[in-house]
């Protein structure tokens, strides 16, 4: 049998190269950015480079970027989570107050539950009360959260468990973090679902188009139940590092980790409209994010410019990104062709 390839036409090549350059272009702005901002950091603030700053960058955008390696599937398959600040708070307390400070591991492993069971919550009011992402994960934002507040009286529980402080700020090499072992473990277990299982196609259908999805078969109530179960879980484990981190944990501890994690989604080229994203792009807008907010404490301006800093580069990446040679604007495909 003649192989296809040999027979496509010039055109059908050129399509498909512009295709990829497409794609490959939205993630232009964050590796550009990157870069500058590095490269500014480097000159302006000389102990940017420090390993004790380099190892706190690390483990800010590790902690950032496993919730938004979760929230990057999801918003593949065309949905997205608003309650994942709520569960940063809850699942830690939920662990702490269960376990207290006995055992390191099973804290972790009860956080990663805890976050597994309110990810099913969500999926479970989308698929069977047939509500849509946003309304529903908007109420249990609230309602997430208002349970932390209440079983806790506005307190902080704290975290004094050896395991769980090592898991935070524990490094190799003197300056690189476990949780950014994590990280990439996270990054990993994600390529492969989008890449080498069937819920990958299942992923990137329901993006692409639901009804076309919903007609071939696939079963899109377990897609999407599954996909709020990991990113539930996935925050879990972030939020748990993060309290080892602060040693403590908070219902408002993360305040505005789900904003953050859509924009870093969303810098790093992953299309809102679903069907297309790159886990490389939301890591790497995940560092971008965190360099920028050090490098502002560094330079001594004060926090609330971190907003605007995040606004200015939520719109510069997404500028560069659709940007093509010669200063001409990219036009995306329709998402079915």
């Amino acid at each position: 049998m003649a192989n296809t390839v040999e027979h496509e036409t010039p055109s059908g090549i050129l399509a498909r190269l512009r295709s990829t350059m497409r794609i490959r272009s939205d993630r232009l702005g964050v590796w550009v950015l990157n870069a500058i901002i590095l490269i500014y950091l480097g000159y302006e603030a000389p102990n940017f480079f420090n390993a004790g700053n380099i190892h706190a960058v690390l483990n800010d955008a590790s902690i950032l970027g496993i919730g938004a390696a979760a929230m990057t599937v999801l918003i593949m398959a065309g949905a997205f989570d608003l309650s994942v600040t709520a569960i940063m708070g809850l699942a830690p307390i939920v662990a702490l107050l269960l376990v207290g400070n006995m055992s390191g591991p099973v804290i972790v492993l009860v956080s990663v539950l805890a976050g597994a069971v309110l990810g099913l919550i969500n999926g479970l009011i989308i698929t069977r009360g047939h509500v849509a992402p946003f309304v529903a994960t908007l109420g249990t934002l609230f309602a997430f959260s208002s349970i932390g507040a209440v079983i806790t009286d506005g307190n902080a529980v704290f975290v004094t468990s050896p395991f769980v402080f090592e898991l935070a700020t524990g490094r190799v090499l003197g300056i690189i973090p476990y949780s950014f072992l994590i990280l990439l473990g996270v990054c990993a277990f994600c390529w492969l679902i989008l890449r080498r299982l069937h819920m990958g196609r299942w992923v990137r259908a329901a993006g692409s188009n639901i009804r076309a999805a919903h007609v071939s078969g696939i079963d899109l109530q377990w897609v999407y139940v599954f996909l709020f179960i990991l990113s539930g879980a996935l925050t879990g484990l972030a939020a748990i590092i993060l309290t080892g981190y602060l040693a403590s944990a908070v219902a408002t501890q993360a305040p505005n980790y789900n904003l953050n994690a859509i924009a870093a989604v969303v810098v790093g080229g992953t299309s809102l409209r679903g069907g297309e994203g790159t886990l490389v792009g939301t890591v790497l807008a995940a560092f971008l994010f965190a360099m920028v907010n050090n490098g502002l404490i560094l330079l001594g301006v004060n926090n609330y410019w971190q907003y605007l800093a995040t606004g200015v580069i939520l719109v510069l990446a997404l500028a560069l990104g659709m940007i093509g040679p010669g200063g001409k604007p990219w036009r995306r495909a329709d998402p079915g062709t």
